[in-house]
C-alpha cells in the first residue's frame, strides 16, 4: 500500500522539482539557535562551517585532531561575539570520539546537526598503501562517520528534530585516479545517508550529503586554481542545500547533469570521458595534484 502511495506522489513530487528549478523558490528553513557539531573543523571546509553557521546565530562545537588549530577557530568566533566551544580528539580513536559525546552531553548540550566533514586523502594507489594507511583513511572516512551518528542520532530521534550532513565528495559517485581508499570511503558516506533515510521515513530528521568537486584547501595541493572552488563558495551552497533538506548537494550543481549520463552511459564512455576532463582541466590527480591530508596523515606508514 505505501509503495503504491508513493507512486501516486511522483508527478505532484516532479511537478514541484520543476518549479523549484525555474522559479529558484523551495523553501528554506531557519538555523539558528541550534547546537552544531563539526569534525575537522581546525582549518579548510570545517572551520568555513563554523564561520556561516555561527554567524547564523547558532552554537559551534567544533572539533579537531590538531589542538592548535581547532583553539584558533573557536578563539575566531568568540573574538566576533559567537558561542563556541573546541575539542580535540581523534577521530580513529573509538574511546576518544565516546569521551566526545560523554564531554558534550554530560555538559548538558544537545546536539542539533552533526556536520562529519573530517577526512584524509593519500594520494596513491592501493598498491603502494600500507594497510595501517588504508585502515586510517577507513577509519577518517567512514568510520567515524557511523560511530559519531550512532552516538547523537538517539538524542535527535527522541526529539524527533535534527539533521546529518556527510561531506563526501564526487569521488563518492566518478572515479579519481590513485584515490581507491578515498573513492571507496566516499561512496560508504553516501550510501550511508540513503540507508538512513529509508530507515526513518516518517520522522523529522534529515540527511544531507555535501558532494564537492576539487575545492581549495591543504588536503589537496597542485590542482588548478580556475579548476578549483574556495571553502567559502562551498560552504555558501552547502548551507543553502541544507536550509533547503536537499538529500544531495553537488558542488558545482551541473555534476548532477554528469551524474545523469553516468547512469545512462556505457560504463567504458563515462571512464574515457571523466579522463578526459581531468586532463583538459589539469585537474587528473594522478599527474597534477599531490594529496597532502591532514598532518596525522602524513605520520602515518
Amino acid at each position: 500500500m505505501s509503495f503504491i502511495l508513493a507512486l501516486l506522489k511522483l508527478p505532484f513530487v516532479f511537478l514541484l522539482e520543476v518549479i523549484y528549478f525555474i522559479f529558484r523558490c523551495r523553501p528554506k528553513k531557519d538555523i539558528k539557535n541550534q547546537h552544531i557539531l563539526i569534525t575537522g573543523a581546525g582549518q579548510g571546509i570545517g572551520a568555513e562551517f563554523a564561520r556561516q553557521f555561527a554567524a547564523m546565530g547558532n552554537t559551534i562545537h567544533c572539533v579537531d585532531i590538531v589542538e592548535k588549530l581547532v583553539e584558533n577557530v573557536v578563539e575566531e568566533l568568540k573574538r566576533d561575539g559567537h558561542q563556541a566551544y573546541s575539542y580535540t580528539c581523534d577521530l580513529t580513536k573509538h574511546e576518544q570520539v565516546q569521551k566526545l559525546h560523554d564531554d558534550i552531553a554530560g555538559a548538558g548540550f544537545i546536539i542539533n546537526m552533526l556536520v562529519n566533514n573530517a577526512g584524509v586523502a593519500f594520494g596513491v594507489s592501493i598498491q603502494k598503501m600500507s594497510l595501517t594507511q588504508i585502515q586510517h583513511s577507513m577509519m577518517v572516512n567512514i568510520v567515524s562517520n557511523l560511530w559519531l551518528i550512532k552516538l547523537f542520532m538517539p538524542k535527535m530521534l527522541e526529539l524527533n528534530e535534527g539533521h546529518i550532513v556527510n561531506v563526501a565528495s564526487l569521488a563518492g559517485y566518478f572515479p579519481l585516479r590513485s584515490s581507491t581508499d578515498y573513492c571507496a570511503a566516499k561512496a560508504g558516506s553516501i550510501h550511508t545517508l540513503n540507508q538512513l533515510r529509508m530507515d526513518h521515513m516518517g520522522t523529522n530528521l534529515k540527511f544531507s550529503v555535501v558532494c564537492p568537486f576539487f575545492v581549495n584547501t591543504k588536503m589537496i595541493t597542485g590542482i588548478d586554481p580556475s579548476v578549483a572552488i574556495s571553502s567559502v563558495a562551498l560552504v555558501t551552497k552547502a548551507i543553502r542545500g541544507i536550509r533547503e533538506n536537499k538529500e544531495v548537494i553537488p558542488v558545482p550543481n551541473m555534476f548532477r547533469v554528469l551524474k545523469v549520463i553516468q547512469d545512462i552511459a556505457p560504463p567504458y564512455l563515462m571512464r574515457a570521458l571523466i579522463v578526459a576532463t581531468s586532463s583538459t582541466n589539469g585537474a587528473d590527480a594522478e599527474i597534477d595534484a599531490k594529496f597532502v591530508g591532514q598532518r596525522m596523515s602524513e605520520k602515518v606508514e
